[in-house]
């Protein structure tokens, strides 16, 4: 492992130091990750990538990016292992504890912290990105896949309690201005404003705007999601057993790093696909015809951040559906395609509507415009903007 010396900044040159301590999910996260170390690149700076992996050739086949990784110092950290899928609060502050030591002393110009992960570097403009209040404060709620929203539960609330004191102990002791938040929704940007940290922001996450709408559109429905409990994919079943007539495709996977949280989620998930249901495991990236043929987007999670899927999904000239009071809608808001559902019943409603419906190309292709706002370039120009 490298001595943090070995990324302090000189007279020279302008460093910058990127964490993302679990870097093998390569979801929506890691994209964002990436993209801050396209900026950094492209503003001159010297970039370390503080994670636990380094894998430039997958990173290559996901996103198309690996020349960005490759031209990062690897900054090598240990991997997160949970034991369990529960009590993550208390796993990741003990993870968090044995990593602050070796990156607190670093002395570069700017730091970002990429992943929802309470990392303080004593030196330099800290920005951090967030996507989920609870990873910074709270407990998980136990979630309920067949409801539209999250709820708690009684039974664990004592220990989730405990696990909520320790994280804000520790997080309050060690954040303080120049440290600044970005929020990845508006939902997220609410709970830090109740929190009380004025230092915070919304910022839209980097998104691939690149698909393009592919005619014919079929009477498909799609979404794209990891194999892990926050996609809801039991809702996603559900709208497709009220609607036999049509096909719907999950394209997703199962990583690694979520096997070993959820292997037991994933395995139930697999073994239920309803019979209208085709499941996928690929990269989208490699199947862009799956999302471009589609004309609808059925998104069924529950995070609280931008969903970079959905945005992909507009820029394909597909129309999409979420359930209100996520992450999801505020892309709908904000670009002003798609339908937010409160349930099965209804999401199945809105589905058959749309597909029984007859777009014009024109109309489909500006439906695809409108995914522009939340483009990669949009986001770059921002980060840049940090640097100056």
């Amino acid at each position: 492992m490298p001595h943090p010396d070995s990324i302090s900044s000189s007279q020279d040159t302008r460093k910058a130091l990127v964490i993302h301590p679990v870097m093998g999910e390569y979801a929506g996260g890691e994209l964002l990750c990436l993209h801050v170390c396209k900026s950094l690149q492209d503003a001159g700076f010297d970039v370390t990538l503080a994670s636990d992996s380094f894998e430039p050739s997958e990173v290559e086949r996901i996103y198309g990016m690996g020349k960005i990784m490759e031209k990062c110092a690897h900054f090598a950290i240990p991997q997160f292992t949970p034991v369990a899928s529960r009590f993550l609060t208390i796993q990741r502050l003990a993870y968090a504890k044995k990593i602050w030591p070796i990156l607190s002393n670093t002395n570069v110009e700017i730091v970002f912290n990429t992943q929802s992960s309470p990392f303080i570097i004593r030196r330099g403009r800290v920005f951090h990105f967030v996507y989920n209040i609870i990873d910074l404060y709270a407990h998980p709620p136990e979630a309920n896949p067949r409801a539209p929203y999250r709820s708690d539960s009684s039974f664990h609330q004592p220990l989730y309690l405990l696990e909520k004191s320790l994280r804000e102990l520790y997080w309050e002791k060690r954040h303080s201005p120049p440290h600044w938040f970005f929020a990845v929704g508006t939902g997220v940007l609410r709970a830090l404003r109740e929190k009380g940290y004025a230092n915070s922001s919304l910022l839209f996450p980097p998104c691939r705007t690149t698909f393009k709408p592919k005619f014919p559109k079929k009477d498909q429905i799609i979404q794209i999601a990891r194999l892990i409990p926050d996609k809801r994919l039991e809702f996603f079943f559900d709208v497709a057993r009220k609607l036999p007539e049509y096909t719907f495709y999950l394209v997703g996977k199962s990583t690694p790093a979520s096997q070993n949280v959820y292997h037991d989620y994933s395995r139930r998930i697999l073994a239920s696909l309803p019979g209208n249901v085709l499941y996928v495991e690929s990269p989208i990236r490699t199947r862009p015809d799956l999302l471009e043929e589609s004309k609808v987007y059925l998104y069924t999670g529950s995070e609280p951040g931008i969903v970079i899927s959905v945005v992909e999904a507009i820029s394909a000239g597909c129309i999409p559906l979420a359930p209100t009071r996520v992450g999801a809608a505020d892309v709908i808001e904000a670009s002003g395609v798609g339908y937010l559902y409160s349930d099965a019943n209804e999401a199945a409603i809105q589905i058959r509507t749309i597909l029984q419906g007859d777009l014009s190309s024109e109309e489909i292709y500006n439906i695809s415009k409108r995914a522009d706002i939340f483009s990669a370039k949009v986001f770059e120009e921002a980060i840049k903007g940090l640097t100056t």
